[in-house]
């Protein structure tokens, strides 16, 4: 059965993305991938990774523990939540989403998720509150945030935090409203915005480095928020 789900209907160009045996879809904007399930459900999840843009036209990153880089990491989460092959949990595709992955500028993702008419925006980051690497503080110092401004927003924040900070190994799980960020408050659709973890310190980047072991979480949390189509 699995096997069979697996397989993918390609739409335009299709990239064979390495050992993982899935197929994307290259769509018209060059920043996006497309992974389209052989059953879909209707909906469209935009998986945005991080960019930190910053006003020009790079992508620079943040840097953590160990050579940690957040765009990098985003990038991993990001294909793992879509197509992630678990013997005992469900990817997003196996769910039946249709899920674009946009790996672009933050403007860009956000004009390309309203064009595409996404359901749910989903921009995958990860926090901090230092510069530079921390070691054997306590786990209340850190956890999962997601942040959110609409009403759909606050609920797809409150059940990812519950559901992913129950997998992070910081305790300080919490959503948070904000409405100065673009990915929140320009988008179409609802939008929650997951800082998965703190890369600055050492048991959150390890935590995330591992993501086969946790994605799952995340293409669960988004089931549950959107009632199972």
């Amino acid at each position: 059965m699995r096997a069979t789900m697996r397989r993918f209907v390609s739409v335009l160009a299709v990239l064979v993305l390495g050992a993982a045996g899935f197929l994307a879809v290259a769509p018209t904007a060059a920043a996006d991938v497309t992974y389209v399930p052989e059953t879909w459900n209707g909906k469209v999840i935009y998986l945005s990774e991080a960019c930190h843009d910053r006003g020009d036209t790079v992508c620079h990153t943040n840097t953590g523990c160990d050579g940690f880089s957040e765009n990098a990491n985003a990038f991993q989460v990001a294909v793992s939540t879509a197509t992630q092959d678990d013997p005992d949990q469900l990817n997003l595709l196996e769910r039946g989403y249709k899920v674009v992955r946009g790996n672009g500028l933050t403007r860009r993702n956000i004009a390309n998720s309203n064009r595409l008419g996404a359901d749910l925006h989903l921009p995958i980051h990860s926090n901090a509150i230092s510069k530079s690497c921390e070691t054997g503080f306590s786990p209340e110092r850190y956890g999962t945030h997601v942040m959110y401004v609409s009403p759909a927003g606050e609920r797809c924040a409150e059940i990812m935090t519950e559901r992913v900070g129950a997998g992070s190994p910081g305790t300080n799980d919490a959503r948070h409203y904000r409405s100065d960020l673009g990915e929140l408050n320009q988008t179409n659709a609802p939008a929650c915005y997951l800082e998965q973890e703190f890369h600055v310190w050492d048991k959150g980047v390890a935590w995330m480095r591992n993501h086969g072991a946790w994605t799952w979480r995340i293409a669960q949390s988004v089931d549950v928020y959107m009632g199972y189509p």
